[in-house]
């Protein structure tokens, strides 16, 4: 028997065929973006409920109102005083090691700026670098502090980079840990929540056990990194404000006025960084070494981002020693650690 081709031999004869695998596939992508957009734009997904902190029932959790956020924040110890600012995705209980430190021989404020911890922004904040400055001064007008030492990490950091360079008379020192400020690439991990609408769906979709694996990356002692420390931060960092929150700083990271503003500060300047950082290279504190006038840098082995919280027993006490100095000389840049 011989069999016979039966199959159109034209294009014209066959149109169903060649066309059914196009419109299936135009369906998919249809439905895929809607998905996509339905998380990014609609969908909530659920926060954490009933979380009691074991830090705030160690500390004293105190508020005051300013004309843009109920800010949440913490007083310790007596004398000069001295202002921490947590980075993004952190909040002050990230300085639960340094504040006693710190606390014996300064008042050391640690604050939850706008989009942190327990600090309610007015609606419509903007989320921009320069509002974040200027809420650290509403936070200072709203204790009553008129000039204060800072210490920022990572983007509280560069926070306290924006504040000082507008305001210099109200900063006496300024320490940075880890503290993005230059004008380079920002740090990958936070690349995906950049891409419009991918960023929203994406902090969406991220779980307590991505938060837990993002904030091991920050250690180089990841034994550091325990359930309470997972949880103290993730029991509010889960709410869709926050989350929302922490979108629009990523997409707000305008570093270039503020690495235009570096030689100008005229504050007593440490710069301490994590050598194993895998954020942001330690070859960003050597660079400041340069910039600021008469920056210390001190580069620590074997920490990492959260250089402040993975070797505690090594950095307190730098910071402890700088923040006792007496004013400001501008000398030769003094850099160890190399």
């Amino acid at each position: 028997m011989i069999a016979v081709d039966e199959t159109p031999s034209t294009p014209a004869e066959r149109p169903a065929r060649r066309r059914r695998g196009p419109r299936w596939s135009a369906g998919a992508v249809a439905v895929l973006v809607a998905a996509v957009l339905f998380v990014a734009y609609v969908w909530q997904p659920p926060a954490v409920e009933g979380y009691r902190s074991p830090y705030l029932d160690r500390v004293e959790s105190l508020y005051v109102d300013s004309p843009v956020a109920r800010f949440h924040y913490t007083k310790t110890g007596q004398g000069t005083p001295v202002v921490l600012v947590a980075g993004g995705a952190q909040w002050l209980y990230s300085f639960r090691d340094t504040i006693p430190v710190l606390a014996e021989n300064h008042t050391v404020y640690a604050v939850d700026l706008p989009g942190q911890g327990y600090t309610e922004a007015v609606d419509g904040f903007p989320y921009t670098f320069p509002a974040m400055a200027d809420a650290l001064g509403s936070f200072l007008d709203a204790v009553g502090v008129e000039r204060a030492s800072l210490v920022g990490h990572s983007w509280g950091g560069a926070w306290s980079l924006s504040f000082v360079e507008r305001h210099p008379q109200r900063v006496d020192r300024l320490v940075l840990l880890d503290s993005p400020g230059l004008d380079e690439e920002p740090a990958s991990q936070t690349a995906l929540f950049d891409v419009p609408v991918v960023g929203e769906a994406a902090v969406k979709l991220m779980r307590r056990t991505d938060f837990e694996t993002s904030l091991r990356s920050a250690f180089a002692h990841r034994e550091r990194v325990d359930a309470e420390v997972v949880d103290e931060t993730w029991a509010w960092l889960s709410r869709p404000e926050r989350r929302a929150a922490f979108v629009d700083l990523v997409r707000n990271q305008d570093f270039g006025p503020i690495e235009q503003g570096l030689g100008g500060i005229t504050a007593r300047t440490l710069v301490v960084w994590g050598q194993d950082d895998r954020w942001l290279p330690a070859s960003y504190a050597h660079e400041y070494g340069r910039r600021i006038p008469g920056a210390e840098v001190r580069v620590v082995p074997g920490a990492g981002h959260n250089v402040h919280e993975d070797d505690p027993a090594r950095v307190s006490p730098i910071l402890a020693e700088f923040l006792l100095r007496p004013g400001r000389v501008l000398a030769e840049n003094v850099v160890r650690g190399r």
